[in-house]
């Protein structure tokens, strides 16, 4: 596809260059967009190449940071813990080990993430437009879009978070299998002994040994209960979770210093079926790794069930621009003369319109560290051009632009809540999407250093509206594997208001002038632009830096000089 645009954007100036006579224009139009509207006849292509770089935002409501302070883009994915928040399906695990170990403050965590995230955008628009009169012209914006995420993913920074691992039993780890079926068989058959010993005596309570059991018979009916309540539990557990404790942590000795507490009790009562060498159920020999991470991420059996955290890309079409513009007042009354040689006070302005069609490529509600190529909803937008040139070396434009897109269905993974990014799958669900409009407000000053230079300055507001998400969707708990939820997207519209000042300037040069002059052959302008956000709010909105080199071509189509 990129030779193809190449050789594409080659054949047109090449056709440009060779078969078109010459063009009026103004001489150094400079950076950013302006009030001028083709004359009749006069066909503009422009290509540029915009290069976008941002790794933080301007955040909201981050635990410990103030609203709107810069912080780093992947700051949702770093997490001190990954527990039953992150993981609501943990909660019986949880449970049940808090249990076990007879702890009721021990909380599960499968350790910390560390994720850095840096995003590039390099769009290629190509841009054609003609005058179809005076004061009247169209044109049509086709942008070619690459996008690339760059992810640094890290779990277990120090090696010492987390006290959950991956079950080796469940893995089919024979040895693991082998110790729990062990464990589990000698408490059976202690509890199974002591239970007889009982009943023998309560048969026979003068039979030796019997007076002093059955003056403890209450003790050893409860020790019988709890311990067959205890393997009942280890054999739940440590034979089905994907998740058990691992070894060395707080858990897993509690869980052997009450094994060792249930032999101890059982030999007060002259069973010994629990061997000195049964030390507890095998426990998680490991800490998550990164690639355990990204099994979780992955793997349908942990329920998430999206791409790893990794770096990622797209080169696709962007959303593309079709439009006109209209001259609502020109001080030049079209004249190239005097455009070219402008004195005094001048003024012209006009109004335009773009329908904006879904031809990107949205994110994936799978990848989640994904960018698209576009937002993937029809919209349009209205426009509004000033300029105001004072003699011939200071013109600056005024533009306000209004953005509205319409509602339209997507997929996504609804989340409750801006931070909670890592949702399973059963959150995944169609929804009604109505993307926030957006207003512009941009100014442009410029001065013509002489024929062929001019510099500029540039500053940008930009104000996008909350969007708005609806429906409604019940997950039971056979699917979510804790308990029945109602979904709502709505959440999905909390921090989806952003505010943004962008601060740039340019350097121009055009050929413009030698060729009214008859000194050029080839009417062309090319432009430098760097712009980058100085100031934001909203909690989503990224501090971009961007470079932009644009190429303008003109020539004449029909119509007299």
């Amino acid at each position: 596809m990129r030779c193809r645009l190449v050789c594409f954007s080659t054949v047109a100036l090449a056709f440009i260059a060779v078969f078109t006579p010459p063009a009026s224009a103004q001489r150094v139009l400079g950076a950013g967009d302006d009030a001028l509207v083709l004359p009749r006849g006069v066909f503009r292509f422009r290509t540029l190449g915009q290069w976008t770089a941002f790794n933080e935002r301007y955040g909201l409501d981050t635990p410990g940071r103030p609203a709107g302070a810069l912080e780093p883009l992947g700051v949702d994915f770093t997490l001190d813990t990954i527990g039953v928040r992150q993981f609501p399906n943990l909660a019986s695990l949880q449970t049940g080990l808090q249990s076990l170990t007879g702890n009721p403050n021990w909380y599960a965590t499968l350790g910390n993430t560390q994720v850095t995230l840096r995003d590039h955008v390099a769009a290629f628009p190509f841009v054609f437009e003609a005058g179809l009169s005076k004061r009247f012209s169209i044109g049509i914006q086709i942008p070619y879009v690459s996008t690339h995420t760059s992810t640094y993913f890290n779990v277990n920074t120090t090696g010492i978070q987390g006290n959950l691992g991956f079950n080796p039993a469940a893995a089919g780890f024979a040895a693991a299998v082998a110790q729990n079926a062990t464990m589990n068989a000698q408490f059976t058959t202690a509890a199974n002994t002591l239970e007889g010993s009982i009943a023998a005596c309560q048969a026979n309570p003068g039979a030796p040994g019997c007076p002093a059991l059955l003056a403890n018979q209450a003790s050893a009916q409860a020790l019988i209960a709890s311990s067959r309540a205890f393997a009942g539990g280890i054999n739940q557990i440590y034979g089905t979770s994907p998740f058990v404790p691992i070894v060395g942590t707080d858990a897993q000795l509690s869980i052997e210093a009450r094994v060792a507490g249930f032999r101890a009790l059982y030999q007060s009562f002259g069973v010994n079926s629990i061997a000195a060498t049964t030390t507890g159920p095998f426990a998680s020999q490991n800490r998550l790794t990164l690639r355990d991470a990204q099994r979780i991420l992955t793997e349908t059996a942990f329920g998430i069930q999206a791409a790893p955290l990794t770096s990622t890309g797209h080169s696709h079409v962007g959303d593309i621009d079709i439009g006109g513009k209209f001259s609502v007042y020109d001080s030049f009354d079209g004249s190239a003369e005097a455009r070219m040689s402008p004195q005094g006070l001048n003024f012209r302005t006009a109004v335009g319109g773009i329908i904006r069609l879904p031809t990107g490529q949205v994110e994936s509600p799978d990848n989640f560290v994904d960018l698209g190529t576009g937002r993937g909803a029809t919209a349009i937008e209205g426009r509004w051009f000033s300029d105001v040139l004072l003699g011939s070396r200071f013109w600056q434009s005024f533009i306000l632009r209004f953005n509205k897109p319409f509602e339209d269905d997507q997929e996504m993974r609804i989340i409750d809540l801006p931070n909670e990014e890592l949702a399973p799958l059963y959150r995944k669900q169609t929804v009604k999407r109505k993307i926030g409009s957006a207003f512009e407000f941009e100014t442009t000053p410029r001065i013509v250093i002489n024929n062929f230079f001019a510099i500029s300055g540039q500053y940008v507001y930009r104000h996008k509206a909350q969007d708005h998400y609806t429906g409604t969707f019940t997950i039971p708990a056979a699917v979510t594997g804790f308990s029945d939820i109602t979904l709502d997207a709505s959440t999905l519209d909390l921090e989806t208001e952003t505010f943004e000042h962008r601060l740039g300037g340019g350097l121009s040069f055009s050929n413009i002038y030698s060729f009214e002059q008859g000194k050029a052959k080839i009417p062309f302008e090319v432009t430098y632009l760097h712009w980058q956000t100085v100031n934001g709010s909203g909690g989503n909105q990224p501090k971009f830096f961007t470079d932009q080199v644009q190429l303008r071509l003109y020539a004449r189509i029909f119509g007299g000089k």
